[in-house]
């Protein structure tokens, strides 16, 4: 009986031996019972992860990590026991992971295109890497303390304790600085002062020039006006030219025919224009007829006739010797003259370059130079003419410029004889016209019919 029941215990306890070393081997290594399949992942640190650590997919514990040996002195080769159910392709990843900040580290394998081969035991995942953990948090956080601790170095030697130090000297140069500013100013606020009052008297006599303009400028429009209706009527020139229809056919033929001569130039632009200006000194009206042929968009050639009521006198100094009684005189007589009916010409060569256009030749009958600039629909032209200052002359200086009201009517303005001998530059105002190539045919021929039709 006493054998009996030590035979039961026996095999009773051979039996929870045998369950307890199944369970071992079963958690330890599922492969040596379950025969599983073994892959290999290579890391270049490894660093927290054991023998045995599991191995997951998706969430779930699918193998261990079997063993862990260094190649090549830099990496770590991993060899992970996966079940035999666990199918991976050849693109799948090897993660390393951590359980949050001081939790185990394990390998996450990531499977792939399903539609590719999938890999074999003794394989090798091809791609396995290691995402962030608190060890790695911990090395840049030395990293950035590190820099830190150079850039407050380098910013105690900039400050130092000493005035040699960089950022001493920076301040003490602001402080003279602005010392010298001050300086300056206290020592400079009489001609500032100065400047003030000259602004406003400018102010001023501003103020009261174009006050005292105001009813020049309102005559000169209502002279333009006046223009403008006689030339309507067929008044005049200028009016027979615009009204007769004879005199239209003329000038059509006359464009055909200097076209015809200039055929050499295929692309050359034909303009003719014509504009009056009001001076408010002389209370005198300039007129202009003007013609600009343009080979080239920026080159052209242009030619005016001008009629001025009041144009700078002409000097001329004559030599006589006076014999009286044995005794030969030198006498030297200035004599000015001026020639108010003389119809004066102008051509120039003009050259564009970008918004601006140098010009030179002859203006208005004597050698001068021109620039222009244009920028839609305003213009700004600066003419010098009449150099000579043999007798005390000045140069004449004028300065002009146009708005276009639209492709063919423009107003203009501006100043003339600016540094002359009036006390003043002669200030004027006017309108005129320009007409290009068929504009002229079109515009000329439609205003001759209506009259014609009245």
């Amino acid at each position: 009986m006493k054998f009996t029941t030590e035979l039961k215990v026996g095999v009773f306890a051979a039996i929870i031996i045998a369950i307890l070393a199944w369970a071992t081997i079963r958690v330890g290594d599922e492969t040596a019972v379950w025969g599983g399949y073994a892959l290999i992942a290579v890391f270049d640190n490894a660093t927290g992860l054991k023998v045995k650590a599991p191995v997951e997919l998706a969430g779930v514990q699918v193998g261990v990590v079997k063993d862990i040996e260094l190649i090549d002195s830099r990496k770590a080769r991993v060899t992970l026991a996966l079940n035999r159910g666990v199918k991976l392709p050849e693109d799948s990843e090897a993660v390393l992971r951590t359980r949050g900040f001081l939790g185990e580290t394990y390998v996450e394998v990531i499977p792939g295109d399903p539609q590719l081969k999938m890999l074999t035991p003794g394989e090798d995942i091809p791609h396995a890497y290691r995402t962030g953990d608190i060890n790695m948090m911990v090395n840049r956080f030395n990293e950035i303390a590190d820099d830190i601790k150079h850039v407050t170095s380098s910013l105690r030697n900039m400050i130092g304790d000493d005035d040699t130090a960089p950022i001493n000297r920076i301040v003490n140069n602001l402080d003279k600085f602005t010392a010298s500013i001050q300086e300056i100013t206290l020592r400079n606020e009489r001609n500032v002062d100065r400047i003030t009052d000259n602004l406003a008297a400018m102010t001023d006599q501003l103020r009261e020039i174009i006050a005292r303009g105001r009813s020049d400028v309102e005559e000169s429009m209502e002279r333009i006006a006046s223009i403008t209706r006689k030339i309507d009527e067929g008044q005049g020139t200028m009016g027979r030219l615009v009204n007769d229809e004879e005199t239209v056919e003329k000038l059509n033929d006359a464009v055909d025919n200097l076209n015809e001569t200039l055929g050499g130039f295929r692309r050359l632009e034909t303009e003719i224009g014509y504009h009056t200006e009001y001076l408010t000194q002389s209370e005198d009206f300039k007129h202009y007829v003007s013609l600009a042929l343009k080979p080239a968009p920026d080159k052209a050639f242009l030619f005016d006739v001008v009629s001025d009521y009041d144009p700078d006198p002409t000097q001329v100094q004559r030599t006589t010797d006076v014999t009286v009684g044995g005794n030969t005189t030198t006498v030297v007589t200035d004599t000015t003259t001026i020639d108010r009916d003389k119809i004066r010409f102008s051509a120039q060569l003009a050259k564009k370059f970008y918004d601006f256009t140098i010009r030179g030749g002859m203006i208005e009958s004597t050698g001068g130079v021109g620039l222009d600039y244009e920028k839609g629909p305003i213009g700004l032209r600066f003419s010098a003419f009449d150099l000579e200052t043999h007798h005390g002359e000045r140069p004449h200086l004028k300065l002009l410029g146009d708005l276009s009201l639209t492709k063919n009517i423009y107003l203009v303005g501006g100043a003339d004889d600016i540094i002359g001998p009036r006390n003043a530059p002669d200030w004027f105002v006017g309108a005129g016209f320009r007409l290009v190539d068929e504009d002229i045919k079109r515009v000329v021929r439609f205003g001759g019919r209506s009259l014609v039709g009245k």
